[in-house]
Protein backbone atom coordinates (compact mmCIF):
# COMPACT_ATOMS: atom_id res chain seq x y z
CA UNK A 1 0.00 0.00 0.00
CA UNK A 2 1.49 3.36 -1.01
CA UNK A 3 1.78 6.36 1.29
CA UNK A 4 -0.99 8.37 -0.41
CA UNK A 5 -3.45 5.49 -0.09
CA UNK A 6 -2.58 5.08 3.60
CA UNK A 7 -3.19 8.79 4.17
CA UNK A 8 -6.59 8.57 2.49
CA UNK A 9 -7.63 5.68 4.73
CA UNK A 10 -6.50 7.54 7.85
CA UNK A 11 -8.34 10.69 6.75
CA UNK A 12 -11.62 8.82 6.28
CA UNK A 13 -11.53 7.11 9.67
CA UNK A 14 -13.93 8.53 12.25
CA UNK A 15 -12.19 10.51 15.01
CA UNK A 16 -11.27 8.51 18.08
CA UNK A 17 -13.84 8.72 20.84
CA UNK A 18 -13.19 8.50 24.56
CA UNK A 19 -14.47 5.29 26.09
CA UNK A 20 -16.76 7.37 28.29
CA UNK A 21 -18.39 8.69 25.12
CA UNK A 22 -18.61 5.20 23.62
CA UNK A 23 -20.48 3.92 26.67
CA UNK A 24 -22.85 6.89 26.53
CA UNK A 25 -23.60 6.12 22.88
CA UNK A 26 -24.25 2.49 23.79
CA UNK A 27 -26.97 3.77 26.11
CA UNK A 28 -28.57 5.71 23.22
CA UNK A 29 -27.23 9.21 23.88
CA UNK A 30 -26.53 11.34 20.80
CA UNK A 31 -23.96 14.10 20.32
CA UNK A 32 -25.73 15.36 17.18
CA UNK A 33 -29.23 16.14 15.95
CA UNK A 34 -31.31 13.07 15.03
CA UNK A 35 -31.54 12.11 11.36
CA UNK A 36 -33.98 9.98 9.41
CA UNK A 37 -33.47 6.31 10.15
CA UNK A 38 -32.27 6.75 13.72
CA UNK A 39 -33.70 4.03 15.92
CA UNK A 40 -36.39 4.84 18.47
CA UNK A 41 -35.00 5.23 21.98
CA UNK A 42 -36.53 5.72 25.45
CA UNK A 43 -37.20 9.23 26.74
CA UNK A 44 -35.31 8.57 29.96
CA UNK A 45 -33.05 6.13 31.78
CA UNK A 46 -32.71 5.44 35.46
CA UNK A 47 -29.54 5.84 37.47
CA UNK A 48 -29.76 2.09 38.09
CA UNK A 49 -29.43 1.44 34.36
CA UNK A 50 -26.34 3.65 34.32
CA UNK A 51 -24.88 1.69 37.23
CA UNK A 52 -25.58 -1.58 35.42
CA UNK A 53 -23.73 -0.19 32.42
CA UNK A 54 -20.94 0.78 34.78
CA UNK A 55 -20.39 -2.93 35.38
CA UNK A 56 -18.67 -2.82 31.99
CA UNK A 57 -16.91 0.50 32.48
CA UNK A 58 -16.33 0.14 36.21
CA UNK A 59 -16.15 3.07 38.60
CA UNK A 60 -14.61 5.22 35.87
CA UNK A 61 -17.89 5.29 33.95
CA UNK A 62 -20.06 5.93 37.03
CA UNK A 63 -17.84 8.79 38.23
CA UNK A 64 -17.54 10.20 34.72
CA UNK A 65 -21.23 10.24 33.85
CA UNK A 66 -22.28 11.72 37.21
CA UNK A 67 -19.55 14.37 36.87
CA UNK A 68 -20.74 15.28 33.37
CA UNK A 69 -24.35 15.57 34.55
CA UNK A 70 -23.30 17.88 37.40
CA UNK A 71 -21.44 20.29 35.06
CA UNK A 72 -24.22 22.00 33.09
CA UNK A 73 -27.26 21.43 35.30
CA UNK A 74 -27.62 23.83 38.22
CA UNK A 75 -28.75 22.33 41.51
CA UNK A 76 -27.53 18.78 40.83
CA UNK A 77 -24.04 19.11 42.29
CA UNK A 78 -25.14 18.16 45.83
CA UNK A 79 -27.04 14.89 45.12
CA UNK A 80 -24.61 13.78 42.44
CA UNK A 81 -21.64 14.81 44.56
CA UNK A 82 -22.90 12.50 47.30
CA UNK A 83 -23.44 9.70 44.76
CA UNK A 84 -19.89 10.14 43.46
CA UNK A 85 -18.58 10.11 47.04
CA UNK A 86 -20.38 6.78 47.59
CA UNK A 87 -18.67 5.36 44.51
CA UNK A 88 -15.29 6.62 45.70
CA UNK A 89 -15.84 5.10 49.14
CA UNK A 90 -16.52 1.74 47.50
CA UNK A 91 -13.24 2.00 45.62
CA UNK A 92 -11.52 2.91 48.88
CA UNK A 93 -12.75 -0.26 50.63
CA UNK A 94 -11.82 -2.45 47.66
CA UNK A 95 -15.12 -3.17 45.88
CA UNK A 96 -14.72 -4.20 42.25
CA UNK A 97 -18.14 -2.99 41.01
CA UNK A 98 -20.21 0.08 41.94
CA UNK A 99 -23.40 -0.18 43.98
CA UNK A 100 -26.15 2.36 44.76
CA UNK A 101 -29.22 2.05 47.03
CA UNK A 102 -32.58 1.34 45.40
CA UNK A 103 -33.93 4.86 45.94
CA UNK A 104 -30.99 6.35 44.06
CA UNK A 105 -31.20 3.67 41.36
CA UNK A 106 -34.83 4.61 40.62
CA UNK A 107 -34.01 8.26 39.90
CA UNK A 108 -34.85 9.00 36.26
CA UNK A 109 -32.52 10.91 33.94
CA UNK A 110 -33.90 12.39 30.74
CA UNK A 111 -32.28 11.30 27.51
CA UNK A 112 -31.85 14.96 26.59
CA UNK A 113 -29.63 15.28 29.68
CA UNK A 114 -27.47 12.41 28.46
CA UNK A 115 -27.45 13.95 24.96
CA UNK A 116 -26.03 17.12 26.43
CA UNK A 117 -23.33 15.13 28.24
CA UNK A 118 -22.44 13.33 25.00
CA UNK A 119 -22.27 16.69 23.26
CA UNK A 120 -19.87 18.05 25.87
CA UNK A 121 -17.58 15.08 25.30
CA UNK A 122 -17.79 15.29 21.50
CA UNK A 123 -17.18 19.03 21.19
CA UNK A 124 -14.85 19.87 24.04
CA UNK A 125 -12.64 16.83 24.55
CA UNK A 126 -11.55 15.90 21.02
CA UNK A 127 -7.99 16.86 21.88
CA UNK A 128 -8.15 14.63 24.95
CA UNK A 129 -9.39 11.67 22.90
CA UNK A 130 -6.35 12.02 20.65
CA UNK A 131 -3.86 12.31 23.50
CA UNK A 132 -4.98 9.59 25.94
CA UNK A 133 -3.49 6.10 25.80
CA UNK A 134 -2.41 3.25 28.07
CA UNK A 135 0.61 4.41 30.05
CA UNK A 136 1.95 4.74 33.59
CA UNK A 137 -0.49 2.06 34.75
CA UNK A 138 1.44 1.68 38.01
CA UNK A 139 -0.28 4.92 39.11
CA UNK A 140 -3.76 3.40 38.71
CA UNK A 141 -4.25 2.43 42.36
CA UNK A 142 -8.00 2.15 43.09
CA UNK A 143 -7.79 2.80 46.84
CA UNK A 144 -5.73 5.99 46.42
CA UNK A 145 -8.04 7.16 43.63
CA UNK A 146 -11.07 6.33 45.76
CA UNK A 147 -9.76 8.52 48.59
CA UNK A 148 -9.25 11.40 46.18
CA UNK A 149 -12.72 10.92 44.69
CA UNK A 150 -14.36 10.97 48.15
CA UNK A 151 -12.63 14.23 49.10
CA UNK A 152 -13.45 15.93 45.81
CA UNK A 153 -17.04 14.67 45.71
CA UNK A 154 -17.76 15.90 49.25
CA UNK A 155 -16.39 19.28 48.21
CA UNK A 156 -18.66 19.18 45.17
CA UNK A 157 -21.65 18.38 47.39
CA UNK A 158 -21.13 21.53 49.46
CA UNK A 159 -23.58 24.30 48.46
CA UNK A 160 -20.89 26.94 47.97
CA UNK A 161 -22.28 30.39 47.06
CA UNK A 162 -19.41 31.10 44.64
CA UNK A 163 -20.27 30.92 40.91
CA UNK A 164 -18.13 28.37 39.08
CA UNK A 165 -16.60 27.00 42.29
CA UNK A 166 -17.76 23.47 41.42
CA UNK A 167 -15.33 23.33 38.50
CA UNK A 168 -12.36 23.01 40.86
CA UNK A 169 -13.85 19.70 42.02
CA UNK A 170 -15.31 18.55 38.69
CA UNK A 171 -12.06 18.85 36.70
CA UNK A 172 -10.00 16.38 38.78
CA UNK A 173 -13.00 14.03 39.03
CA UNK A 174 -13.18 14.00 35.23
CA UNK A 175 -9.43 13.29 35.03
CA UNK A 176 -9.83 10.35 37.43
CA UNK A 177 -12.72 8.99 35.35
CA UNK A 178 -10.85 9.21 32.04
CA UNK A 179 -7.70 7.78 33.60
CA UNK A 180 -9.61 4.75 34.88
CA UNK A 181 -11.45 4.11 31.62
CA UNK A 182 -8.49 4.69 29.32
CA UNK A 183 -5.94 3.09 31.69
CA UNK A 184 -3.97 6.35 31.44
CA UNK A 185 -1.80 6.94 34.48
CA UNK A 186 -0.96 10.46 33.33
CA UNK A 187 -4.62 11.47 33.75
CA UNK A 188 -4.57 9.92 37.23
CA UNK A 189 -1.44 11.90 38.09
CA UNK A 190 -3.10 15.11 36.90
CA UNK A 191 -6.14 14.27 39.03
CA UNK A 192 -3.90 13.83 42.10
CA UNK A 193 -2.16 17.14 41.32
CA UNK A 194 -5.49 18.99 41.04
CA UNK A 195 -6.58 17.39 44.31
CA UNK A 196 -3.48 18.72 46.10
CA UNK A 197 -4.13 22.19 44.68
CA UNK A 198 -7.75 22.05 45.87
CA UNK A 199 -6.73 20.93 49.34
CA UNK A 200 -4.19 23.76 49.56
CA UNK A 201 -6.79 26.31 48.49
CA UNK A 202 -9.31 24.95 51.01
CA UNK A 203 -6.75 25.20 53.83
CA UNK A 204 -5.75 28.74 52.87
CA UNK A 205 -9.30 30.04 52.46
CA UNK A 206 -10.54 28.08 55.47
CA UNK A 207 -7.82 29.63 57.62
CA UNK A 208 -8.61 33.10 56.32
CA UNK A 209 -12.32 32.66 57.04
CA UNK A 210 -11.59 31.36 60.55
CA UNK A 211 -9.36 34.36 61.30
CA UNK A 212 -12.02 36.73 59.99
CA UNK A 213 -14.66 35.10 62.20
CA UNK A 214 -12.38 35.41 65.22
CA UNK A 215 -11.89 39.14 64.56
CA UNK A 216 -15.62 39.67 64.10
CA UNK A 217 -16.24 37.80 67.35
CA UNK A 218 -13.68 40.02 69.12
CA UNK A 219 -15.40 43.16 67.88
CA UNK A 220 -18.83 41.94 68.93
CA UNK A 221 -17.87 40.57 72.32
Amino acid sequence: MDVERAREIIATRPPRRLRLGELLHDLGARDRDPVAGDEVRPESLTVGELVDKAAEGGFGFLIGILTLIAIPFFGLSTPFGLAIALGGAQMLIGRSKPWLPQRARRRALSMSMLDRCAGILARRTRWLARSTRRRWEVLIMPRAIGLGVVILALGLALPLPIPGSNLVFLLPLAMYSIGLLERDGLCIALGHLCLLVDLTLMLVFGGAIWMALQRIGGWLF
